[in-house]
């Protein structure tokens, strides 16, 4: 099948495209690079240089190479930032978005697979997060990849939706800071002690990167002309729980900070992903340790 996949150089993207090569896909990525990696680029893709806020430059890119499928992963994803300057962050997760799926429509694209997030479901206690509790997001990001849901909904083109809970894995955060696993990771291969905000009891669920590529390709067997699945591994995993099994897989000491609890955190997270194991026959491969070690081999060899 021709693909197209935007962010195809970044972290989710690029492992993205090399699961699509293998499995015998045509793959062309269209990326700025803003925040991909040349490094990371496959060689038997297509690459585009095209920001998708250009409207002009995405519609030619979609006319030229014609994807049947389109898997949308550019996004301006860090939190934080869509707080500090939500504008800048809705030109690229909502204008640019609404590009991709203008330009899909314009060629054709049989299906788009879109990737979303826990964010836009606030800080819901009621875990594991199904995908029919309510969209209550909470900040910017959340807002805008809630927005881009219900536009992919009401576009006509068959849309699958995942929305990832924490991704993990080797070749994150190598533009920016990218998620906790990411920075521990630097840090630790630095020598430097590792932070962690308020109490460390915090919870994340936790998704290696190889396995949230594998629900992208699965989803496009779906048939469904819109479909919504958490892609997560239904587990809880504290923060200080996620430093000792770093720590112990690295085979490393280092000091440990704590300091003041960051505001508005969502101190609990988890997503249920029993719908994608029922529906897109996908489950998560990679055990946590597991998963740990195979990303801090990568970062004490890139850094």
């Amino acid at each position: 099948m021709k693909t197209l996949v935007t962010g195809g150089a970044g972290f989710i993207g690029s492992h993205l495209v090399d699961g699509l090569i293998i499995k015998g896909h045509e793959a062309v990525i269209l990326d700025d690079f803003s925040a991909g990696n040349r490094a990371f680029l496959n060689p038997a893709a297509k690459v585009i240089e095209v920001d998708i806020r250009d409207a002009d430059s995405v519609d030619r890119a979609f006319k030229e190479h014609a994807p049947e499928a389109v898997f949308h992963l550019a996004a301006q994803i860090s939190l934080r930032e869509s707080f500090k300057d939500s504008q800048a962050a809705h030109g690229v997760n909502v204008i640019g978005s609404m590009n991709v799926i203008n330009a899909s429509k314009a060629a054709g694209v049989k299906k788009i697979v879109f990737a979303s997030s826990a964010a836009v479901y606030g800080d819901n206690r009621n875990l594991p997060i199904k995908e029919t509790e309510p969209i209550k997001p909470a900040s910017p990001y959340g807002e805008q990849k809630a927005e881009i849901e219900r536009a992919l909904k009401e576009s006509g083109i068959p849309s699958i939706i995942l929305r990832y809970s924490n991704v993990y894995g080797p070749r994150q955060g190598t533009v920016g800071e990218g998620g906790v696993v990411a920075i521990f990771c630097k840090k630790l291969a630095a020598g430097s002690p590792l932070i962690i905000f308020g109490d460390g009891e915090q919870s994340r669920d936790f998704v290696f990167v190889s396995d949230v590529a594998s629900a992208n390709i699965r989803a496009l067997s779906s048939n469904q002309n819109f479909g919504v699945y958490n892609v997560s591994t239904s587990a809880e995993t504290s923060i200080n729980e996620f430093t000792s099994i770093l720590l112990q897989e690295a085979q490393k000491e280092t000091t440990i900070e704590h300091t003041q609890a960051v505001p508005q955190e969502v101190i609990r997270s988890s997503l249920d992903s029993a719908a994608a194991a029922r529906e897109l026959n996908w489950k998560p491969a990679t055990g946590f340790s597991a998963g740990i070690a195979e990303t801090w081999q990568w970062f004490s060899k890139h850094l």
